[in-house]
């Protein structure tokens, strides 16, 4: 008789203790890389790069089926990530940002959405990636502006690795970074 309850306590004290286990912080470092191929583009205007739009460090969190928990937070600089991603793929287009007359055209991304998040469906996680980015170029009277927005469902049982979410979430950016340079208005803009 007191087997019982010695063993309904101990197997309540290790779900106690699995559950505060589980909580833990995503720390992720956004280094979105855009897969363009090198072409051999060349601009007659310096090209000046603007990001903005990104305040904080928290994207989202995991919540499980299983009870498990993490928060989604980036280490470095959003905005300083996204430039170094386009000025190196306006290189890899043959662009000098750099060199050209003056006045530049000038290129603003604003990122209006970057967010991770789970909903539960019985024992299984689904979770939504999304990033939307608002492209403006300016070149003299001119101005063009487009949004790109991606995003990526995925499914999993547990608590995703820390690697596993940075690699996704640099995925998703990258591709929508590739996405607006690809588009032609945006590339006769800064090519001429």
């Amino acid at each position: 008789m007191i087997r019982k309850p010695l063993l309904v306590g101990i197997a309540l004290a290790s779900t106690i203790l699995l559950q505060g286990c589980a909580n833990t912080t995503h720390v992720i470092n956004l280094a979105p890389e855009a897969n363009i191929e090198s072409q051999q583009r060349t601009n007659t205007h310096s090209i000046k790069v603007n990001v903005s739009g990104f305040d904080g460090s928290a994207i989202g969190s995991i919540d499980t089926g299983i009870g498990e928990h993490a928060d989604i937070t980036i280490a470095n600089n959003v905005s300083v990530a996204l430039y170094q991603s386009i000025q190196s793929s306006l290189t890899q287009l043959g662009f000098t940002p750099s060199q050209g007359r003056t006045p530049s055209t000038s290129i603003t991304y604003t990122i209006e959405e970057l967010s991770y998040t789970t909903k539960t469906l019985s024992l299984k996680t689904e979770a939504k990636l999304v990033n939307d980015i608002k492209v403006t170029v300016e070149k003299g009277a001119k101005t063009y502006t487009a949004n790109f927005k991606s995003e990526k469902i995925d499914q999993y049982g547990s608590l995703p690795d820390r690697e596993d979410v940075e690699q996704e979430i640099n995925d998703l950016v990258g591709k929508t970074v590739a996405r607006s340079l690809e588009d032609p208005t945006i590339l006769d803009m800064l090519s001429n």
